[in-house]
């Protein structure tokens, strides 16, 4: 009787869970609750595997369209949402490019972290970060002046965050050697190697001193643990091909390209040979490339850095390559 009693008290129980219209598990009701679902700002027009329009980006239309400028700025400003505060910005920079950039610039210090969703992949990253690409990467679409790109730009240069925009390598790569930007890029390049680009251009011995130490330093080592200051001092090298330091870039780009790591540096060793534009560095390419094709798996690769770095150095000498080797 006992246990017969015991099994109607628990079939009753049941019952009751059922009945009440609650999950039977409180625990998981509870967990549920604390979820928190970050929403990402969708970075591009489309989204997930069918590629249907973003309805942020539609948002932004509607808004461009039936919102004037000063309530956009101010929802770009101070909206409570920082998504919504990024679809406003987006539409402003549709409707008003002019006051976009002069909101990035007032926002430039600004570290918020924001979800960002491109297609179906998804990551993190600066909201003052996510409007200067937009604006930046995307100039001509938006009608920006080239003006208010340079005042972002120097903004940018000039920010605390100056190290920590994925922009910077391009800023690094377009950026003119102004006077005025010289002390700061020095400043810059205690945190990353890619502001000695730039400088480069300034065609200072200690620059020169500095390019000629680092080409020295990797000269005997792996490639992979110095990426970063093999990729920044080639490309320094291409801003500044000194005949002071031409051996040193003989050397280091044939180990590059014959490397079995060479993944991800081969279009700086190539753009460094070019930049010398000269006989012994079409011969370095032609080598590099004839032996890749005849036994190297990596040899469609190498053609492709090829004729990107031709295409940023477009030297009539090295044309002649471009029709040996074609893309395939």
């Amino acid at each position: 009787m006992k246990q017969l009693g015991l099994i109607i008290f628990a079939a009753l129980l049941l019952q009751g869970c059922g009945n009440s219209g609650k999950p039977k598990n409180e625990v998981a009701e509870n967990v549920v609750k604390k979820v928190k679902v970050e929403r990402a700002f969708h970075t591009g027009k489309k989204i997930g595997i069918g590629g249907e329009i973003s309805p942020q980006w539609k948002k932004s239309d509607s808004l461009c369209a039936h919102v004037s400028t000063d309530e956009l700025i101010k929802l770009a400003y101070k909206h409570e949402d920082k998504i919504e505060r990024l679809i406003a910005f987006h539409a402003l920079l549709m409707k008003n490019p002019h006051e976009a950039v002069n909101v990035a610039i007032a926002e430039v210090e600004d570290t918020t972290i924001v979800h960002i969703s491109s297609g179906c992949c998804g990551s993190e990253d600066m909201a003052s970060n996510i409007r200067v690409e937009m604006i930046q990467y995307n100039r001509e679409h938006y009608k920006v002046s080239k003006e208010d790109s340079v005042r972002l730009d120097s903004a940018i240069l000039f920010s605390s965050n100056g190290s920590k925009f994925y922009y910077s390598n391009c800023l690094y790569h377009r950026l003119p050697a102004k006077p005025e930007y010289e002390n700061r890029l020095w400043q810059l390049y205690e945190q990353t190697p890619y502001a000695l680009i730039p400088l480069a251009r300034y065609h200072r011995e200690e620059v020169k001193k500095v390019i000629t130490q680092l080409l020295t330093e990797i000269e005997n080592k792996d490639l992979w643990p110095y990426r970063d200051t093999i990729r920044s001092v080639l490309d320094a090298v291409v801003v500044w091909p000194s005949p002071s330091y031409k051996r040193q870039v003989r050397l280091i780009c044939r180990k590059v390209l014959n490397n079995k790591d060479r993944v991800g540096f081969t279009n700086y060793a190539f753009g460094a040979l070019m930049a010398y534009n000269d006989q012994w560095s079409y011969n370095c390419i032609d080598k590099a490339l004839s032996v890749s094709k005849q036994r190297d798996k990596l040899y469609y690769n190498d053609c492709w850095s090829f004729h990107e770095a031709y295409e940023d150095n477009p030297q009539p000498l090295f044309k002649p390559l471009i029709k040996k080797y074609p893309l395939e």
